[in-house]
């Protein structure tokens, strides 16, 4: 319980009989608060949703602030807008046990255009936050770069956050990580300009893993955003960059097998970007066509110097938990197979990953 609730609370205690829990009698103090300013339907929305009892847990009182805060909105954008500035401020003072209510309120209040108007202000919030240890957070700060996207400039000012964006797509959270790849999607493309090499370099080498994710729209993302990078890497970048690229093509030639058409899709759409990339036309004209078939004999052919490379991650799909993906590693193995007959070493991988 914040400090002044408390000091509050006590001092009620001493002239009569308030109830013994703190955080009861703040809610009550809340509920009488508003019925005496004649927000009478709001109290009963609220409770109507059992918004009150929720604001009772620690676990779900954030909740039951995104609820007030979306009432709020019904009733009054002037009020939105004043309450907000408030709550930019006391964000600003870094009190810990505001932290998390007062962005689950404002995040909520980000809906109104008006409120959008405090945006500077809370982007300068952002670079703290993310760094909070607590989960939540991240996820409530995403929510509100989110809502902030929806004004082009406040996009555009987002590129110096491009860097704490890239390390949260490690984290362990799927929520986290494709909020965060959808920011970064809008953000690269906001300002037209040539993406630097280090940022490229990054990301591309996050994005990879994030192809195979259990999370269906973490996976189709990353690969969005994985040829958005192709397209946006400024000159100086694109050669760096290849390697990557190269590394992408057999997670991509495997997941156009994928159970999932969407991912299939995006997997083409990607795997396409890469073959223009790489100026390989012959893949890309296999891509058009939709031979997808042919796809991995061309890729032996064209690249044969990588074929221990790629020999290495097609064993990796053995262990897919899709038949469709396995049914591909094997096919791909066997061609493999035919490029390194003469070295028997090799081939006894590819017979033991059988």
């Amino acid at each position: 319980m914040p400090e002044e609730v408390d000091t509050f609370w006590r001092g009620c205690q001493q002239e009569g009989c308030p109830p013994t829990n703190p955080s009861r009698f703040a809610m009550l103090t809340v509920k009488a608060l508003l019925c005496r300013l004649e927000y009478d339907d709001m109290v009963f929305e609220v409770e109507r949703k059992r918004g009150w009892d929720t604001l009772l847990s620690a676990e779900t009182y954030h909740c039951a602030m995104g609820l007030l805060a979306r009432q709020v909105h019904g009733i009054s954008r002037s009020l939105c807008y004043w309450i907000a500035g408030y709550l930019v401020k006391l964000l600003r003072r870094k009190k810990q046990h505001w932290e998390v209510p007062a962005m689950a309120f404002l995040v909520e209040l980000l809906v109104c255009p008006n409120v959008r108007r405090w945006g500077d202000r809370i982007l300068q919030l952002v670079p703290t936050y993310l760094q909070s240890k607590c989960r939540l957070m991240h996820r409530l700060v995403l929510r509100g770069l989110l809502a902030l996207c929806k004004t082009p400039l406040m996009v555009r000012r987002m590129r110096p956050l491009l860097q704490r964006l890239i390390e949260l797509l490690t984290d362990a959270d799927g929520e986290v990580v494709g909020m965060t790849l959808s920011v970064l999607s809008k953000v690269l493309w906001a300002t037209g300009i040539p993406v630097a090499s280090p940022i490229t370099l990054q990301l591309a080498e996050r994005l990879q893993p994030l192809f195979d994710s259990d999370a269906n729209h973490v996976q189709l993302l990353s690969m969005h955003l994985f040829r958005d990078v192709m397209e946006l890497v400024a000159e100086e970048g694109k050669k760096p960059l290849k390697q990557h690229v190269h590394q992408s093509l057999i997670p991509l030639l495997c997941h156009l097998h994928d159970e999932n058409q969407r991912v299939a899709e995006a997997s083409r759409e990607t795997l396409l970007q890469a073959t223009k990339f790489l100026k390989n036309r012959k893949l890309q004209q296999l891509l058009e066509s939709e031979q997808t078939w042919v796809v991995g004999k061309c890729l032996l052919a064209e690249y044969s110097s990588r074929v221990d490379e790629y020999l290495q991650q097609s064993l990796l799909y053995l262990e897919s938990p899709q038949a469709s993906m396995r049914a591909a590693a094997i096919r791909f193995l066997g061609l493999a197979g035919r490029h390194v007959m003469h070295q028997q070493v090799k081939l006894q991988v590819i017979y033991e990953g059988e």
